[in-house]
């Protein structure tokens, strides 16, 4: 389009012998085909409806595939284009990318301007040019009217033009009362760029989510392997297949020689886990030590009291023997007194061993206690 200006407007210039001028516009180049104004040469246009209309459909209740209220509207949408914008629909398609179905579509409003020659008493065209001009179009001139146009168009769908906010506010300046506040509608390119960032922002909220998911599935997942080596080690200590290790420093538990294997071994229950199987090795293993200190204890008190009570008899006998022994014959009594002499040494031999002393200790002593009552048989 520029370049067709360009030489519409060289061929012009020739026509008219302007050899400076011609000159000049070779310098200049082809010159953009439209005004410059802070909303650019095109326009964009964007039909929908409340969100909830199309999700009032009843095509899926049918059993239909496609919402018909959304195939309505963008048929209507379509010849609604047509008929106000005609060629100039350069790009129009149907979007779900916002609340809302909605059809969006892109106008270039191309133009033929006839320029006139300047400063001439009778103003004649004397070239054409092709331009981009919005306000060709009257509902892109006029937006209220254009709103005017689209809720009567779409009425036979059962919808209703939205609110004449700009007609009310007008209304309430012009009467001098406090106008209503103006909807704010972002442009199309700010719009996308705020939803971008909430897309990118969700994006990264997911990813933080989803890191703390695998953790806390991790601990999940290492606590349960936990808790399952702690009953296996408990099995394995009720079945016998697992018994306290004797001579560490740290109690621990081995698997049972004798005893039925365990279902899993205490190798495979050390390396599912680590923390599981030292926490409970260490419980069972100090509870056994336990039990079993306190059965030693107990069986080591109760021979120390038969041994006690075993020495109290035999002292009791020997004393009822040598008072017996006083009625006897001589020969018989240096034959009491002979046995009566080795009784003291069993007896510190038998209370050594109950005490948990060797009985050899006794020996040299054996021979320097007194013998008692046998050095009266004689």
């Amino acid at each position: 389009m520029a370049a067709e200006n360009f030489a519409a407007e060289v061929a012009s210039l020739e026509k008219r012998n302007r050899k400076k001028d011609i000159e000049r516009r070779f310098v200049e180049g082809p010159k953009q085909p439209w005004r410059p104004t802070r909303h650019g040469p095109m326009r964009e246009v964007i039909l929908t409806v409340n969100k909830d209309w199309f999700d009032a459909d009843l095509a899926e209740f049918f059993g239909e595939a496609e919402n018909q209220r959304e195939k309505e509207f963008g048929a209507l949408a379509k010849q609604w284009l047509i008929e106000n914008f005609g060629d100039d629909v350069i790009h129009a398609r149907a979007d779900r990318d916002e609340a809302a179905f909605h059809i969006h579509a892109v106008i270039m409003p191309r133009a033929t301007v006839e320029i006139a020659k300047p400063k001439a008493r009778v103003p004649t065209a004397t070239a054409t040019r092709r331009m981009l001009q919005p306000s060709i179009h009257p509902f892109i001139e006029n937006y209220e009217a254009a709103q005017d146009s689209v809720g009567e168009w779409f009425a036979c769908l059962g919808l209703v033009r939205g609110e004449r906010r700009a007609a009310a506010i007008k209304k309430a300046r012009e009467n001098g009362e406090t106008p209503p506040k103006r909807r704010y509608h972002a442009k199309t390119w700010k719009w996308r760029a705020e939803q971008e960032l909430r897309v990118q922002d969700r994006a990264e909220a997911l990813e933080a989510d989803k890191i703390a998911l695998d953790e806390r599935t991790a601990r999940v997942a290492e606590r349960e392997n936990e808790a399952e080596t702690v009953l296996a080690v408990a099995e394995g200590v009720a079945s016998g297949a697992f018994v306290a290790s004797e001579g560490g420093e740290e109690p621990g538990l081995v698997e049972a020689p004798a005893a039925t294997p365990a279902e899993t071994p205490l190798e495979d229950l050390r390396r599912r886990s680590p923390t599981g199987f030292a926490r409970a090795a260490g419980v069972f293993g100090r509870a056994w030590g336990r039990l079993f200190g306190q059965a030693q204890a107990k069986a080591e008190a109760e021979a120390d009291s038969r041994v006690a009570s075993a020495m109290e008899q035999i002292e009791q006998a020997d004393a009822k023997v040598a008072e017996a022994a006083l009625h006897l014959p001589a020969k018989t009594r240096a034959l009491i007194a002979e046995i009566r002499q080795t009784i003291p040494a069993i007896l510190r031999r038998l209370e050594r061993s109950g005490n948990g002393l060797p009985a050899a200790s006794s020996k040299g002593q054996s021979q320097r206690d007194d013998p008692g009552e046998e050095g009266k048989f004689q």
